[in-house]
């Protein structure tokens, strides 16, 4: 797998895409469970997104995107291939057996 840095332009915030909020932040968290969105950021002015996606190729990265509900909002879409990515490792201990 490889990773993708996507810069996501937002429109001005509206009433629809308040309402759309919802939906996306729930397929946002299934991407995370599902290992396949590494990070997630939005701008204090609610006018930009960056995430960092975890896919078999650009294709497949582009295809998330294009499947976010707040799609249709977003005026610019960039993808860079990311070489490595580095995040801190979670605060959450490991689970003991013993």
């Amino acid at each position: 797998m490889a990773a993708y840095l996507f810069q996501l332009e937002l429109s001005e915030f509206t009433d629809d895409i308040a309402a759309a909020v919802p939906t996306h932040r729930d397929y946002i968290n299934r991407l995370f469970a599902e290992g396949r969105l590494l990070s997630y950021s939005v701008s204090v002015h609610r006018n930009m997104i960056w995430c960092v996606i975890n896919a078999e190729d650009e294709q497949e990265a582009m295809e998330m995107v294009l499947s976010f509900p707040l799609y249709q909002h977003f005026t610019e879409v960039s993808c860079h291939p990311l070489l490595f990515h580095n995040t801190l490792p979670s605060s959450i201990p490991g689970i003991s057996l013993n």
